[in-house]
């Protein structure tokens, strides 16, 4: 695969795999709000408009190179450069200048496939320049909380984050579960993977220290930039969704973005007694801030390993440690040389498959 060209970068893998990544959640950004990231190395910017909609452009001014991040606006239903007042909606059109004059034919924005959904916002990243090559589903939002999130900046790659989601070996060892269970087989269709486990582990998260609970997580991967962990605990009828969101920044760096919400059907009082003390609704939010403060206080356990591991090639395994092998073959798709490479691989057997029943006799 193509590296980067940094002597220190770590991987023998791009640091850019293509997919759909988590910019920033929909309550971040408000109508008439410019917000500048650096997504794939680049500079680009994320807006709303006045009535509503959000867009994802590079955010450099094709006139003449001012970026919309610093001093730029929003005018009604398009951004303004700084400059020189060229205004382009969000199809990337230049529909004026700061002069009323026609605008340029070739002032054009580049605008990125981007998605507003489940109150994340969503952009996607190709290598080759293809439109997008799948979706990632809708989920149903009737009965349930709305997300809260958190931010973090770590030296890691999306492809070492999301493989924390096979690597059963690690759940009892780095995040100290107990019983821990495969509880189905791991499922790959195109782009999206998901397993099933089964975990015990001290409810210190809701005040009880002394309570062990069972939790079921059903992984889902959506690329290796959208993981959803949908979570059931059956004895506080708890059911959960939790976010984790790796976002490359720069070739060394990445954001993950992680978010929950839980069913507002759970009753707070089978949680904790003290919980029905309070309006449901004051109940159901702060169990969904206890429940990301749980999953989070986990995930802040691996940084320090992301930071400092290399990558081994192929891994030298042992049993108990998950289906590894088959999440490492999951990713080459998001990378052009080796989906190429297998796309190559597949037709060249095919075509071996052939010649050999062609001689057969």
């Amino acid at each position: 695969m193509t590296r980067n060209a940094d002597p220190n970068y770590r991987y023998p893998f791009s640091p850019y795999p293509d997919g759909w990544y988590c910019l920033a959640f929909s309550d971040e950004i408000a109508p008439g709000q410019i917000r500048s990231e650096t997504f794939m190395g680049q500079e680009v910017v994320v807006f709303r408009t006045e009535s509503g909609e959000v867009a994802v452009t590079d955010a450099y001014c094709p006139h003449m190179g001012s970026h919309f991040g610093h001093g730029g606006d929003i005018q009604g239903e398009t951004i303004r450069c700084p400059f020189h007042s060229f205004c382009f909606d969000t199809q990337g059109n230049c529909t004026k200048t700061g002069y009323n004059t026609k605008p340029p034919p070739k002032a054009k924005l580049r605008v990125w496939p981007s998605r507003e959904q489940d109150g994340l916002i969503l952009v996607y990243y190709d290598a080759e320049g293809r439109e997008p090559q799948w979706e990632i589903p809708r989920l149903e939002q009737h009965n349930w909380t709305p997300l809260v999130h958190e931010q973090f900046k770590v030296r890691s790659h999306p492809q070492e984050t999301s493989e924390n989601s096979v690597d059963f070996g690690h759940f009892a060892i780095v995040h100290g579960y107990q019983d821990t269970e495969i509880a189905g087989p791991l499922n790959i269709a195109g782009p999206h993977l998901h397993g099933r486990y089964s975990m015990k582990r001290i409810a210190d998260v809701f005040f009880q220290k002394d309570r062990l609970i069972q939790s079921v997580f059903d992984v889902h991967v959506w690329g290796l930039g959208y993981s959803l962990v949908e979570v059931q605990v059956p004895e506080m009828n708890l059911h959960a969704r939790v976010f984790v969101l790796s976002v490359p920044i720069d070739g060394e760096f990445i954001y993950i973005r992680s978010a929950s919400s839980i069913r507002t059907d759970v009753k707070p009082s089978q949680i904790h007694w003290g919980l029905s003390l309070m309006p449901k609704r004051w109940a159901h939010k702060l169990v969904t801030k206890m429940t990301l403060k749980g999953y989070t206080d986990d995930l802040k356990q691996d940084f320090d390993i992301w930071t400092h591991k290399i990558y081994i090639e192929p891994a030298v395994l042992a049993k108990g440690d998950g289906p590894i092998p088959a999440y490492r073959k999951f990713c080459r798709q998001f990378y052009p040389e080796t989906r190429h490479e297998d796309a190559l691989k597949s037709i060249q057997s095919g075509q071996s498959g052939v010649q050999a029943a062609a001689e057969e006799p």
